[in-house]
């Protein structure tokens, strides 16, 4: 097929952005043409991201509404053979306004992050015109697709993957480099910081939590993996950790410079590795890649109890909460509670000092997220999606737009 696949591009620092890494060269490598409209990391040009695969630029507006469409559209007709064309976006759906969209045939790779599915997301698989598949990226989402009335025949499923040659207990030197003693307890955090209405990634409940811990434990330390100083109308973070009372003189973060510029995931892997328990209780996550990531290097988590991130925890803890309304997408998200978070830190804290029980843990965690290797996903599943839509979406034939339309109306 020629697809036009559209999220952000693939050197973006982004969870959709590797995935895009991960998944559009295998595309092109089972023969599909495939050309990636960025949605965000590229702008005001087109170039050839590796041979035969175009990355086309960004739009004017916010989520590429103005052209990434007109960009799909002309990509996956420009054929003279017998072939289906087809759009496939890795995004939330419900940014997608222009009424250049019911013109694409559209897989959408959707998050939900939510219960129920927000009225939006549902409204871009009912719409007129060519047809739209989802493929869930948790079986959280596809059971609430399901719920929302989307039919078995047009949903399918595909977790995000992780390269498991970058993601393995990779040993380091990090806990020198950021002034760790080796044997003190390290808590990882590596989330974006993003959004204040609300805060999705439940920063306060997740530092106020950990400094509650930390109080008990001059051995505990943080690490925080993100930009700090709320530049993407995120949270001031060091004004939030003075507010709960953390002990400064044992927080880490990212040197800001590297972080926004980019830094390889062979270092993201080095972190992992050394840190004792991923903090990752989000109030929702459409999957949540970290989780995968951190025990992939042998770590436990640490994660709400709710939407896609239970079925991502093969070693480690998952914290209940109060449910908490989001106006802004008509769903329900999760409040994680803080007394539970601190108690799940108190139990990895424990592991810790158990040498043998946490070489096991390590072990399992390794284990278990192997079952999200690309290789296996895509293989297990992106290539039955595939043939499945080739098979129902038309032929291109050669027909221009206005011949199609006209073999429509027949």
């Amino acid at each position: 097929m020629r697809i036009g696949w559209t999220s952000n591009a693939p050197w973006a620092p982004t969870g959709y952005g590797t995935q895009t890494n991960e998944i559009v060269p295998r595309l092109a490598a089972d023969g599909h043409k495939v050309a990636i409209m960025a949605n965000y990391g590229f702008a005001g040009s087109t170039m050839e991201w590796r041979p035969g695969i175009p990355v086309m630029g960004q739009g004017l507006d916010a989520y590429s509404n103005d052209l990434t469409p007109a960009q799909i559209g002309n990509w996956i007709n420009q054929t003279t053979e017998d072939g289906a064309g087809l759009g496939i976006s890795l995004y939330d759906v419900w940014v997608y306004k222009s009424p250049q969209w019911d013109e694409i045939p559209m897989a959408s790779w959707t998050p939900v992050d939510h219960s129920v599915v927000p009225e939006e997301v549902k409204a871009w698989f009912n719409r007129k015109g060519a047809g739209k598949w989802a493929i869930a990226m948790s079986r959280f989402g596809e059971r609430e697709l399901l719920d929302a009335g989307l039919e078995r025949d047009r949903l399918f499923y595909a977790p995000h993957s992780i390269p498991l040659d970058i993601f393995k207990p990779t040993p380091s030197n990090i806990r020198a480099d950021l002034n760790i003693p080796a044997d003190a307890h390290l808590t990882i955090c590596p989330q974006a910081n993003k959004g204040v209405t609300p805060i999705r990634k439940a920063w306060p409940e997740l530092l106020l939590a950990w400094s509650r811990f930390a109080q008990k434990h001059t051995d505990a330390y943080l690490y925080l993996h993100t930009e700090m100083f709320g530049l993407a109308n995120g949270t001031k973070l060091e004004r939030l950790l003075k507010a709960v009372n953390a002990p400064m003189d044992r927080v880490r973060a990212v040197p800001q410079f590297a972080y926004r510029q980019g830094l390889d995931q062979a270092v993201l892997a080095k972190c992992y590795t050394a840190a004792d328990v991923l903090l990752q209780p989000s109030k929702g996550e459409g999957f949540g890649i970290p989780t995968i990531e951190a025990q992939a290097c042998g770590t436990p988590v640490i994660v709400t109890n709710w939407t896609a991130m239970p079925e991502l925890v093969g070693v480690g803890w998952k914290v209940g909460g109060q449910p908490e309304w989001d106006e802004l997408q008509t769903g329900w998200w999760m409040t994680p509670n803080v007394d539970e978070i601190v108690d799940a830190l108190e139990q990895s804290y424990a592991l810790k000092a158990d040498t043998e029980k946490a070489k096991a843990a390590s072990e399992a965690a390794v284990a278990f997220a192997s079952n999200y290797s690309t290789e296996k996903v895509y293989a297990e599943n992106w290539r039955p999606i595939l043939k499945q839509i080739e098979s129902e979406i038309p032929k291109a034939s050669g027909l221009n737009r206005e011949q199609r339309r006209a073999a429509k109306r027949k």
